[in-house]
């Protein structure tokens, strides 16, 4: 059975859009993804307390056999090939490739490794924009809103800090 995952692509260390473009290859490779679709890349001052210079962000969505434990690892080995060291830059420091989980298969999951869909995705403008640009009637598992719905509603400042990446 082939379930829809969608990943938000994040980083802002070395060539960040380049990197995503790379980390998005390798995605599709590795989930062996049908009908990948990646939005366009988008510029974003750092959010969250996260630091370092502007981030790339990106949402891919593709149609994948992988269960949700084989796509987060993967997932990880993606990040850990391109340069990521979650250990040494902790919760917020400057990174070169993020790869985040945000849905797989609709499915509502929660433990000490995964937690599905991805519990602050729908709150931030740097996914909702390039999600909207894909899947703007797409609804996160849980909410009874589109993903357009959901931008809409964030405040008018955080929707124009993520502008096309040039």
């Amino acid at each position: 059975m082939s379930c829809r995952v969608v990943i938000a692509l994040g980083g802002n260390l070395g060539a960040p859009d380049a990197l995503l473009r790379a980390g998005w290859a390798d995605v599709v490779a590795a989930l062996r993804l049908d009908n990948p679709v990646l939005s366009p890349i988008f510029r974003t001052p750092p959010a969250e307390q996260a630091s370092g210079p502007d981030f790339a962000n990106a949402v891919g969505v593709g149609y994948t056999r992988c269960d949700a434990g084989e796509t987060l690892e993967a997932l990880l080995a993606i990040e850990r090939r391109h340069g990521r060291d979650r250990a040494r830059e902790g919760y917020h420091g400057a990174r070169p490739l993020d790869l985040d989980l945000v849905d797989w298969g609709g499915i509502v999951h929660r433990d000490a490794r995964l937690t599905l869909p991805h519990p602050r995705a729908h709150r931030r403008a740097f996914v909702l924009v390039p999600l909207a640009s894909v899947v703007p009637d797409w609804r996160f598992p849980g909410h009874d809103t589109t993903v357009a719905e959901l931008l809409a509603a964030r405040p008018a400042s955080e929707r124009a800090a993520v502008r096309p990446w040039a």
